[in-house]
């Protein structure tokens, strides 16, 4: 073998390496003919309900831009996988995802807690990540360039709560009741001091767990607490729950929630206990209304705001990619560049902290077993 040919073996081989290596960032997605998306969140257990709205509405858009000729003549793909809403699992879904090289985007997952979990790995994997539930502020404020989001923050959907109980309905005395989790100390958090700006008093504040099924403690100090409402930073299953609980024991009182608890099956499981819940959501818009009314033909339910939101992140995916490229890398620099870019949730621009701009929010109240607009 000459001497230059074996000075040149090595260097093949390094660039190979190199290309490898960026294959799975910046490179990945390069030259093929779909735009693979992974669709993260709980497909099975208690939570699985939101997973199966944030497949549905990915799928709902992806067919929608396919029919229209794909991003560049390529196809989006939604590709799902089920993180089982745990910390731990996500943690190796994330791995999985982000050194597949054929996936260029992901989207979801459902909680904080997981989106902290996963949120390192995909940075590792220059994989952008486009956040379609969990609401911690603080996601988007880590300086992780590789994290997006399209669904609110829970702290304006908070306070519009808390400006709603205090300010425009007199509730000064005000119970509480949060999940022991990043979204729910976070939720609380802000609801409470909004409260005590506005005025008002918290007169319990009872933290529980994501596995608590019996109630009973929290709702014998709510029974003593003098509360004229209860606000609770929940999920629909452990809400529905709690309430039903408490009524059954003969609270009489009203009952205000986070967003997190839209979902069909909050009424379902909560039956007459939980008619004259009120909530919050962002405010709809025609483009919001359009994606609903297409939802309702398909499966015959309402929407919830998560299948609005994967709808948008799809959306906001294909953008980017149309505008710098089907790559990770382009993917990211594409959704950087994005301004009202028009969506399901309407005019779409992400804050520099890479966070969607919300200003409106509406009431829901729970009636016949339905969410139904609601004006104070």
């Amino acid at each position: 073998m000459s001497i230059a040919r074996a000075r040149l073996i090595p260097l093949v081989l390094a660039t190979l390496m190199i290309l490898a290596g960026c294959s799975i960032g910046g490179l990945a997605g390069a030259g093929r003919e779909e735009i693979k998306i992974a669709v993260v969140g709980p497909m099975s257990g208690d939570a699985a309900t939101y997973g199966q709205d944030f497949v549905r509405g990915a799928q709902m858009a992806a067919e929608k831009i396919n029919a229209a000729g794909g991003v560049d003549g390529k196809k989006i793909v939604i590709e799902q996988f089920d993180d089982r809403n745990d910390t731990t699992e996500t943690a190796n879904i994330a791995q999985k995802i982000g050194s597949d090289p054929s996936i260029v985007a992901s989207m979801g997952h459902f909680t904080s807690s997981t989106v902290y979990a996963a949120m390192p790995i995909y940075k590792a994997n220059g994989l952008p990540l486009v956040v379609i539930s969990a609401s911690d502020p603080k996601i988007t404020q880590q300086g992780n360039e590789w994290v997006f989001r399209v669904s609110p923050t829970n702290d304006i959907g908070a306070q519009a709560m808390a400006d709603l109980m205090v300010k425009q309905l007199g509730l000064k005395k005000i119970a509480t009741f949060y999940l022991n989790t990043d979204f729910g100390k976070s939720e609380h958090q802000y609801f409470v001091e909004r409260v005590q700006q506005n005025g008002g008093t918290i007169v319990l504040d009872e933290p529980y767990q994501p596995d608590t099924k019996d109630f009973t403690s929290g709702i014998i100090k709510l029974k003593n607490s003098g509360a004229e409402a209860v606000y609770l930073s929940s999920y629909y299953n452990d809400a529905a729950l709690l309430i039903k609980q408490a009524v059954a024991s003969g609270v009489q009182t009203r009952w205000f929630a986070s967003g997190a608890i839209i979902s069909n099956q909050f009424p379902q499981v909560g039956g007459e206990a939980v008619e004259g819940v009120i909530t919050a959501r962002v405010a709809r818009g025609q483009n919001w209304e359009a994606v609903a009314a297409e939802y309702r033909q398909r499966y015959g339910a309402e929407p919830t705001p998560f299948v609005i939101y994967a709808y948008t992140a799809t959306q906001a995916i294909a953008e980017a990619a149309r505008r710098e490229g089907a790559t990770r890398d382009g993917i990211r620099r594409g959704l950087e560049a994005i301004e009202n870019l028009d969506t399901a949730i309407g005019s779409l621009t992400f804050d520099e902290n890479r966070q969607a701009i919300y200003t409106e929010f509406e009431f829901l109240i729970v009636q016949d077993g339905q969410f139904k607009p609601w004006t104070p």
